[in-house]
């Protein structure tokens, strides 16, 4: 992955501890044990040193209780105006795709439930596609990444099953082990479950 510029980074830096200081979490230490990691490994994020991979992004939006795209700093209508503040993640290792659902209790509902599962789909989908190209060992734009993996979550949100169903068909899921593929597969389902359910949980308020 092509290392993020240093102001790049630094601004995700000051809006994830913006956001984190908003939602309660007045130290660091307390936000870094609600994500299951070390207090020293989580402050290296608020420094701008290194860069959280796409499970852990998943979970700090859980956590703090935005969507991929406030915490990113993309507008909330898809645009891409915010892109100059947005972040260039670290690839997420098959072994760190995981699938959850709302919660009962959560602050979740069922559209951020699908907001988050389609961003983690793309996000997934987009670095297997630069595996396979050699994108990833080339030199470029660090935000070309989220760029794509914009453009695709967006598809995801205007076209639901028929973009979810052209990934099922992507000809790179082919060229992965069968316990990744499984797990995009996963995904997959796990979001097209989400779209359908979210009615239902409309008309039981």
């Amino acid at each position: 992955m092509v290392p993020l510029a240093p102001d790049v980074r630094s601004r995700f830096a000051k809006r994830l501890r913006s956001i984190r200081t908003q939602r309660g979490f007045d130290r660091a230490r307390y936000f870094a044990r609600s994500l299951g990691i070390e207090e020293n490994r989580y402050t290296r994020y608020e420094r701008a040193e290194v860069e959280p991979n796409l499970s852990l992004i998943h979970k700090m939006c859980e956590t703090l209780r935005v969507s991929p795209n406030e915490l990113l700093g993309f507008s909330e209508s898809g645009g891409e105006s915010a892109l100059g503040a947005g972040l260039g993640l670290a690839e997420a290792g098959p072994g760190e795709i995981t699938l959850t659902h709302d919660r009962p209790g959560s602050a979740g509902n069922g559209a951020d439930a699908a907001s988050s599962l389609a961003w983690r789909l793309a996000a997934e989908t987009i670095a297997i596609r630069h595996e396979h190209a050699g994108k990833s060992k080339a030199p470029g734009d660090p935000l070309e990444t989220m760029r794509e993996t914009g453009a695709l979550f967006r598809s995801l949100q205007a076209k639901p099953f028929e973009t979810a169903a052209e990934l099922a068909a992507d000809p790179a899921l082919e060229r992965v082990d069968s316990k990744r593929r499984s797990a995009v597969a996963g995904l997959i389902r796990a979001f097209t479950d989400s779209i359908s359910e979210a009615p239902q949980r409309a008309r039981a308020r």
